[in-house]
């Protein structure tokens, strides 16, 4: 019962903070194309850095809990260190808008967790040029 009286109590305070939380993460469009530049600070890539890079480790559920610059982040990381740095450009085939949008679209069901985001961006490379 006491632990019941606890909830009803804590009930319309939780609700609140997941209110404020929700307005807080809601500002409209999160593609890249729909961009703000509300923050001018660097975002961090998504997943978990080892040697300097998330590019190895970084999967689907990570990329869902990042926020959409933490996912630009992601996708400048991924071409950095996925694209041929033999080319004096070293430009990917697969621009940085395309690419997000990629990823959005695989990681979206649940059962993609464990995706390898360096795998779906190789494999979405690979394809950049057939798609002009």
């Amino acid at each position: 019962m006491r632990a019941r009286r606890a909830l009803v109590r804590l009930g319309p305070l939780a609700l609140a903070m997941v209110a404020l939380a929700l307005a807080a993460g809601c500002t409209g469009d999160d593609g890249p194309a729909g961009a703000k530049e509300a923050s001018k600070e660097k975002a961090e890539p998504v997943g978990t850095e080892r040697a300097g890079s998330v590019t190895q480790y970084a999967d689907c559920d990570d990329w869902r809990a990042g926020s959409p610059p933490e996912r630009r982040a992601t996708v400048s990381e991924l071409r950095s260190q996925l694209t041929p740095q033999t080319s004096e450009t070293a430009e990917s085939p697969l621009a940085d808008e395309r690419a997000y949008e990629i990823l959005q679209k695989a990681c979206e069901p649940d059962f993609a967790g464990s995706l390898r985001l360096y795998k779906l961006y190789v494999r979405a490379q690979g394809f950049a040029p057939l798609n002009d």
